[in-house]
This record gives structure tokens, C-alpha cells and sequence, in this order.
């Protein structure tokens, strides 16, 4: 009798140290790089057991994730504002229920965008009393689109150029204007006719439409997952706030509304309330 006990516990410490085992198992986790530069990102994608779940914080901010449709692989994007501090900052891992955690330091690295320097007429750089007042509120109405609690993915896949031309203002660069420095280039200038279809770069939700003194007619998209995309300049505009709209579909159309010397598409994107460029997006994306 002793000897079957004997057995029976040397037959069953293994199989509980196996069982042990696949409930303490790692998830698989893939970093895209652990170097961020000013205003770009990365993706996380972290594989778990069915029926786990994924928190991410970065910065101290929890990050919008994507799961697939049995909730085995979770995927999200960290993102370094075009301003942020060179350093190193700790993104968090955690799982639940297994309270699994893991830490990760990633780098975020100086980028030198390059700087332009004008000489304009004084009336095109200094505003006078009224406009000053109505840019400030425009300046509100927008700052209240970046604290607004993060919605649902709706995005799905890559996403594309909202139109196909020529970059002809690049992302980040600088300016000074009658020798006093201005803010960067927070998008993307692309070369378009006017009358050019502009058009969704994800599915989303429109957030915002507006015809503001320096943007003009101006498109705001929500991908949800703290994914927002901008579009300004517009001529025309073909949505209207509260509208879904699909990846592709047409918004708008090119124009030079606003503070424009010519057509052209401003397209900006923010991440997580970052500033980043939309190229490095589709680019990592398409990956």
C-alpha cells in the first residue's frame, strides 16, 4: 500500500509542476525597437493565453490597445512627442489575472528636424486685437479635443496617405520668422491641386469640423485608441461631425483656406496625445 502512495505522489508532482508551469508561462512580447525618436513611435504587439488581458502604461499614461478577435494578441504603439525629453523612460507590462508584469526601458532620442528661416510683412506675423482673441478661442476648442477621454479602436490594418502628392512641408522643421522662432511643423505638408479628394486614412469618427483663422476648413478624425488625425486647408468639406466614415472614403477637398500661400493638404496625426509624424505611421503600419 505504501509503494502505490509512493507511486502515486511521484506521478503527480510532475504533472502539477507542469500544470505550474503553463499557468506561469510568459507572454510573448515584441518590441519594434527600444529607440524612439522625437515625434515618432513604435509598436508593442504582446501574445497571451485566450481570455488574458493586457495593460500597457508609457510615461505614466496607459496606452489604447488593439486586440484580435480571440484576444490572443494585443498590439498598440508608444509614441514620443516632437518635443519630448531625450532620456530614458520605463514602459509596464502587466497581465491579468495571472498578475504577470514586466518593465522595459526605452530610449527617446533627440532629432534634428532642420529650420527654415522668412522674412515676411509684418501684417502677415503680427495679429491684431480681434484675430489674437478669436485664434485663443480657436486655440481652446481645439486643446479640448487632445483631454477628451480616449474612445474604442475603430482602426483597423495600415493606414494610407490621405492624398498622394509630394511632401513639400516635412514634419518637425522649425521656423524663424523675422528673426523670432516659431513653433515646428507639427504634419506634413502635401502637394495637391485644389479640388483634390482627400480621404480618410482610417476608419474613425469625425470629431471635429471647423473653419478656423489659421487652418481654415479643418477636419478632425477619432480612430479611437487615441489615434486622432487631422486634415486642414480643406476647400471643401463632405462629412459632418459625428459621422463615421470608412479607410479611403473621401472627406474633403483640397484647398488654401485659412493661413495658405497656395493648395496644399496639412495632414497631422497624434498618438496617445503625441505629436508624431504621419509617415512614420504608415510606415510602421505597413510593416
Amino acid at each position: 500500500m505504501r509503494l502505490i502512495v509512493a507511486l502515486l505522489i511521484i506521478i503527480t508532482i510532475p504533472f502539477i509542476w507542469l500544470q505550474d508551469l503553463k499557468a506561469l508561462s510568459e507572454p510573448d512580447i515584441y518590441l519594434s525597437s527600444d529607440i524612439i525618436a522625437q515625434g515618432e513611435l513604435i509598436l508593442i504587439r504582446i501574445k497571451v493565453e485566450e481570455g488574458e488581458k493586457v495593460q500597457i502604461k508609457w510615461r505614466g499614461k496607459e496606452i489604447s490597445l488593439v486586440a484580435n478577435p480571440d484576444g490572443t494578441s494585443w498590439q498598440g504603439f508608444l509614441a514620443a512627442d516632437l518635443n519630448e525629453k531625450p532620456g530614458n523612460y520605463k514602459a509596464v507590462v502587466n497581465v491579468s489575472p495571472s498578475g504577470y508584469e514586466k518593465q522595459f526601458e526605452i530610449e527617446v532620442v533627440d532629432k534634428d528636424y532642420g529650420v527654415r528661416t522668412l522674412t515676411l510683412p509684418e501684417k502677415m506675423v503680427e495679429l491684431d486685437e480681434k484675430t489674437l482673441k478669436r485664434v485663443n478661442k480657436e486655440s481652446d476648442i481645439i486643446n479640448g479635443l487632445w483631454e477628451a477621454p480616449a474612445s474604442a479602436p475603430v482602426w483597423s490594418g495600415f493606414f494610407m496617405r490621405p492624398v498622394d502628392g509630394i511632401v513639400v512641408g516635412p514634419f518637425g522643421r522649425g521656423s524663424v520668422i523675422n528673426n523670432q522662432p516659431r513653433s515646428p511643423h507639427t504634419g506634413v505638408d502635401l502637394m495637391g491641386e485644389e479640388g483634390t479628394p482627400v480621404k480618410a486614412v482610417n476608419d474613425g469618427k469625425v470629431l471635429l469640423t471647423c473653419d478656423h483663422f489659421f487652418t481654415g476648413e479643418s477636419i478632425f478624425l477619432d480612430h479611437g485608441g487615441q489615434v486622432l488625425s487631422m486634415y486642414f486647408h480643406l476647400k471643401e468639406i463632405d462629412v459632418k461631425q459625428g459621422d463615421m466614415v470608412r479607410k479611403g472614403q473621401t472627406i474633403g477637398l483640397v484647398g488654401s483656406t485659412g493661413r495658405a500661400t497656395g493648395p496644399h493638404l496639412h495632414w497631422g496625426m497624434r498618438v496617445n496625445g503625441a505629436r508624431i509624424n504621419p509617415l512614420s505611421l504608415i510606415d510602421l503600419t505597413l510593416e
